[in-house]
């Protein structure tokens, strides 16, 4: 009895050591699945980087206030860089259904690398409700994350 008890508690951390190999990649594809507004992302930077201001303003949700001023903001700061690439770093998604219809919320955060190799992170609350889709929020995050 006591052989087959060390023989268990030998083999399950060494299990479990295994069975965790690759737990990241299947953590961030997990959320690369969640993030439905990353294409969305990817049609904003791009409009910025071009300084489409009028494809931008289209990517906000009906309910986004005074989108104008941050819009150009973030046009000037890109100046034509584009974004090279775009990797999920963090996901919450809240759904509700009631009276007012279904609602889904995305706060999502990107890591993105620039054409120029300035990497840049993006904080956004992408929201689907009666009222329309689009960005709530929409932010360029610079320095320490």
């Amino acid at each position: 009895m006591k052989k087959i008890l060390c023989l268990t508690l030998v083999l399950l951390p060494l299990l479990g050591c295994l069975a965790a190999c690759n737990i990241t990649q299947n953590a961030s594809g997990a959320m690369e699945k969640l993030a439905e507004s990353k294409p969305a992302t990817e049609q904003m930077l791009a409009a910025l980087a071009q300084s489409n201001d009028t494809d931008a303003k289209k990517l906000m949700h009906p309910d986004a206030k005074d989108a104008d001023n941050g819009i150009t903001q973030m046009t000037a700061f890109l100046a034509g860089r584009e974004a090279r690439t775009i990797e999920v770093q963090n996901v919450n998604v809240n759904t509700s259904s009631g009276t007012s219809g279904k609602m889904r919320q995305e706060q999502v955060s990107y890591k993105v690398t620039l054409s120029d190799n300035t990497v840049i992170y993006i904080s956004a609350v992408h929201l689907s409700n009666k009222a329309g889709t689009g960005f709530i929020s929409f932010q360029l995050v610079l320095g320490v994350v």
